[in-house]
């Protein structure tokens, strides 16, 4: 089963003080002395290992331990591939448990209930799948859509990625965010089906193929399903964004602390708003030219004027026009305001964008419609 259409948490990090926790002494490689000699036997190198990572393993939590005013801070992160057949679910307070023992169990550390639950969460992922319905919609479609809607400007860093085993579009980094968390959040669309089968084989195989491509029947063994209809490669998106922490969160004014607090959020259509902000500080509304009905030639020059202006210097297209204004009308105050007015005027037409003969069927504004109402565009 594939839940649609609500936000999950997919992963994150927690810390908890090292103190709080009992670390497996004998464990090969986590929080040992490592010692490096050479040819000789002189000692050349030696340190505590404090990362871990089973590179081998078809899951994994990552650990790692770090000093904050002079108190060493464990760090866990860990994601929904914890609840392996329960992936799709995304982490909540009724499969926590699985998240909890998984930890534990994978040998590294033993940490108590109450620690765990208390702990500090950091870098949190949320996710969002849709099914795309319409017969056009498709993800590459959705990601050569969203690529001509972002807003040419220097300060937004988008990277789309069109190739048959990884298609979908990002903007900004996740590690590189740093405090510009709120103007540049990082978000990113993908096809889910896609990542799965080619960027994750062996978890896929081994924990989701069977319940996606089991075939349903009756009592009379008529076939009512052959394999989950929602899985496929061209039309599962999935939506994801990235809270780093409780400043972050307070932001869009929620005030959580721990891992519990978080459990605990309401992942309601008010809590969309962390999927919106972002997408519209990225990009502007889907807005297509009708050159016969709305636009004279006129209209048209001097809109691509501005467009094409804006994308060479990387700057929005409503800062452009004082500096065409100025550059047409150096001297002269008055005329540059008339042309600024006029040149607003003519941007903000109803229907502005990009024109092709596809765009002009019932089928291509279907579309456009269900990713504006699915909240993938703005």
């Amino acid at each position: 089963m594939i839940p649609l259409n609500k936000p999950k948490i997919d992963s994150l990090r927690i810390r908890v003080p090292l103190s709080e926790v009992e670390v497996n002494e004998s464990h090969s490689e986590f929080f040992r002395t490592l010692t490096t000699v050479n040819s000789d036997s002189e000692v050349i190198d030696e340190h505590v290992k404090t990362t871990y990572f089973n590179k081998d393993g078809i899951i994994s939590c990552s650990y790692a331990v770090k000093s904050f005013f002079g108190v060493d801070m464990l760090h866990i992160g860990f994601s929904s591939k914890l609840l392996k057949e329960g992936y799709f679910q995304g982490i909540n307070k009724l499969n926590i448990e699985k998240c909890f023992d998984f930890i534990n169990d994978e040998g590294l550390i033993v940490i108590p209930k109450d620690a765990f639950l208390k702990a500090e969460f950091v870098d949190v992922d949320f996710c969002i799948d849709y099914y795309l319905d319409e017969d056009l919609a498709t993800v590459a479609r959705v990601v050569e859509i969203c690529n001509e809607l972002t807003r040419p400007m220097k300060q937004i860093n988008v990277i789309p990625y069109t190739r048959a085993d990884n298609t979908g579009i990002q903007w900004g980094h996740r590690e590189k965010v740093g405090r510009a968390y709120v103007q540049k959040q990082f978000l990113k669309y993908y096809a889910k089906a896609i990542e799965l089968t080619n960027k994750s084989v062996n978890f896929y195989n081994k924990y989701l193929y069977n319940s996606l491509n089991e075939t349903i029947v009756d009592a009379d063994r008529n076939i009512l399903s052959k394999k989950n209809k929602f899985f496929n490669l061209d039309k599962l998106i999935r939506v994801e964004t990235t809270i780093k922490n409780r400043a972050h969160f307070k932001s869009y004014n929620y005030n959580l602390k721990t891992l519990n607090d978080l459990l605990n959020l309401k992942l309601d259509v008010e809590f969309l708003q962390i999927f919106k902000r972002p997408m519209s500080i990225y990009m502007s509304g889907y807005r297509e030219i009708k050159h016969a009905e709305n636009m004279t030639i006129n209209q048209r020059t001097k809109y691509l004027l501005c467009l094409y202006t804006a994308k060479y210097k990387k700057m929005s297209i409503e800062d452009v026009i004082p500096l065409l204004a100025l550059q047409l009308y150096p001297q002269d105050k008055r005329a540059r305001r008339d042309k600024r007015h006029q040149l607003h005027s003519i941007i903000n037409m109803e229907q502005v964008g990009k024109q092709t003969h596809q765009h002009n069927t019932e089928h291509w504004n279907n579309f456009i419609s269900e990713i504006q109402q699915k909240n993938i565009i703005p």
